[in-house]
């Protein structure tokens, strides 16, 4: 340590010299790293809606609607000329309508009405859109630039371009409000006006430097962008403080500078690498979860530690050394007091505090075990557009969730009686099948592939399911459970793939779940290690961890006793960081 010490000292300048080099090309490839706002892309590939979605694209010209466009006062005629128009725009796959599943040649009045009303009631049309992935605030944009305001536009494809436009602001805000408060705490917690911005420019190195290494990942989820900066600040600036103080102290003792920053690196080396530790493998646990954004985030945060640790280690002293004149003109009285009387006060109320924990643990432990969890977007804002054009389009046709099911094609006895099964379920409003539409009496060979292409592959029969839930909860995850039992009434349980907002979730949910046992056996297990070796005590680590989880138990019932939802990737985030980042 000795050695690597004075190579640090002694190399500052080249240190300083490679970091800006690594900075300036890791910047540029921080501009080409694609933000991914899907999280249905991050389900287990061998998740039921995962296979279902790849099957579908794979064996039918249509894929799933992801938006809905409601349009007012459009005679039939105006609705098939603005169907084509809408097919044409930016970022659109397909538009279905009223005539991709009745003879709109025929009077109306003579058609199945419970189905002309699910596109067009009372002169308003609904339309069903597919915008393509990746594509959803160009072509949800597109639509409003030639519907205009009066337009109502709903579905996935809505939430995830809001998303587009939230996260980058709500990540700019969070950095605007937390950046002055860190500022702000370090200003009183220290005694020079000018470290604050030493350790903020150190780890605000680390930072820059790893959302450009992304580039080798090739993109990153938006929960990742929104996410990982403020978390890597937040949890390695301790780094720098601690490098900082113990340079302080040496610096009492040696009047050589370079040999004050060798013992102080000397001396912080081993607590700022146990600090690093705990987070890091904190961290670690979220690359085992099945819900690949939790790899995705964890791959990030983790090299996020190890490069803050090496900037406050290696770019740190250098800047230390070379402002240290800086540094010692703008020193000051320190402002907080200090905190040892109320360390003794704090003391003395030890078994009140501990019979105060003590009889919190069940209530809090079985409390965040009963949290209700969000896993998408959840509910909208009231005031925000999205909601205001669901109202609009509920207000006129009745709310559904579609599900495709996709089963063996061949058995039509089995296909009808699953289409005359699910139309008798409560959650389901409309079953559109080769089976319900067009009947079994009529062989499908008999009829062109321009009719029959929408419900039939060479391989599969194409079910679509309208239902009357939500995209999410615990009626949506019902409807899931109770389709899913009646399909395989008729099919082998392996040969039902089922998609659809409602399907993607359920299974979500049931990734999830099991990631989070998993998470917290790993993220328990490692970080006792770590503290082990580092405390060489068996109790010590014990007590620390069983302290931290108690905390984290507490803090995540809330929730439950205050009614609220808690968005499970908040959950997994906070639990995580306060299980790594509290030793």
């Amino acid at each position: 340590m000795d050695f690597i010490a004075g190579k640090i000292v002694r190399w500052k300048i080249p240190i300083l010299i490679v970091t800006f080099v690594l900075l300036v090309v890791t910047g540029i490839c921080a501009l080409k790293v694609n933000i991914n706002y899907n999280m249905m892309d991050y389900l287990p590939v061998d998740a039921n809606s995962t296979k279902a979605i790849n099957l579908m694209s794979e064996n039918f010209d249509e894929s799933m609607s992801n938006c809905s466009v409601m349009v007012p006062n459009l005679e039939i005629t105006q609705a098939i000329e603005l169907k084509n128009q809408l097919a044409g725009l930016t970022g659109v796959e397909d538009v279905q309508w009223l005539d991709d599943v009745v003879d709109i040649s025929e009077p109306l009045a003579v058609q199945d009405q419970e189905t002309v009303e699910m596109y067009y009631k009372e002169k308003n049309a609904l339309f069903s859109v597919t915008i393509a992935e990746g594509m959803e605030r160009d072509g949800v944009n597109a639509i409003y630039d030639l519907l205009g305001e009066d337009a109502a536009v709903t579905g996935n494809a809505v939430a995830q371009a809001s998303s587009q436009n939230l996260a980058s602001s709500q990540a700019m805000k969070s950095i605007m409000l937390i950046g002055p408060l860190i500022i702000l705490v370090l200003l009183l917690s220290t005694t020079s006006w000018v470290e604050p911005f030493l350790y903020l420019t150190t780890i605000g190195i680390a930072v820059g430097i790893n959302w450009g290494m992304q580039i080798f990942a090739g993109e990153m989820s938006y929960v990742t962008m929104a996410v990982s900066p403020i978390l890597q600040m937040a949890v390695s600036l301790d780094y720098a403080v601690f490098l900082c103080g113990s340079f302080e102290e040496h610096r009492k003792k040696e009047k050589n500078l370079n040999l004050a920053m060798k013992a102080a690196i000397k001396e912080s080396f081993g607590a700022i690498a146990a600090s690093a530790a705990t987070t890091l493998f904190g961290f670690v646990a979220l690359i085992f979860m099945n819900f690949r954004v939790g790899s995705d985030m964890g791959v990030s945060l983790v090299r996020g530690v190890i490069l803050s640790f090496l900037a406050v280690m290696l770019l740190m002293p250098a800047f230390l050394l070379l402002l240290h004149k800086l540094v010692d003109k703008t020193k000051h009285k320190r402002i907080l007091p200090n905190f040892r009387r109320s360390g003794k006060f704090l003391t003395k109320l030890r078994i009140p505090v501990l019979l105060l924990v003590a009889a919190l643990v069940i209530p809090s432990y079985l409390g965040q075990l009963n949290n209700s969890f969000i896993y998408g977007s959840g509910e909208p804002d009231p005031s925000s557009a999205i909601a205001k054009a669901e109202e609009k389009v509920n207000a006129v046709f009745e709310p559904h969730t579609i599900i495709a099911m996709m089963v063996p094609v061949g058995d039509s006895t089995s296909e009808t009686l699953l289409a005359n099964d699910l139309e008798q379920m409560d959650c389901v409003t409309k079953v559109v099948s080769y089976a319900n539409i067009i009947g079994n009496k009529i062989p499908s060979a008999y009829l062109g592939k321009d009719i029959t292409k929408s419900f039939y592959s060479d391989k599969f029969a194409r079910i679509i399911i309208y239902t009357n839930t939500a995209d999410e909860g615990e009626k949506a995850f019902e409807s899931v459970e109770q389709i899913r039992a009646t399909a395989e009434q008729y099919y082998p349980a392996d040969s039902v793939y089922m998609c659809g907002q409602s399907a993607n979730m359920y299974d979500m949910k049931t990734t999830v779940e099991a990631d989070n046992k998993r998470v917290d056996t790993i993220t328990m297990i490692a970080i006792f290690l770590v503290l082990l070796i580092e405390f060489k005590s068996l109790s010590l680590p014990l007590l620390l961890i069983g302290v931290i989880k108690i905390a984290t138990w507490i803090n995540m019932s809330l929730p439950y006793f205050t009614g609220e939802p808690l968005a499970y990737i908040g959950y997994l985030v906070v639990s995580t960081v306060m299980m790594g980042g509290n030793h």
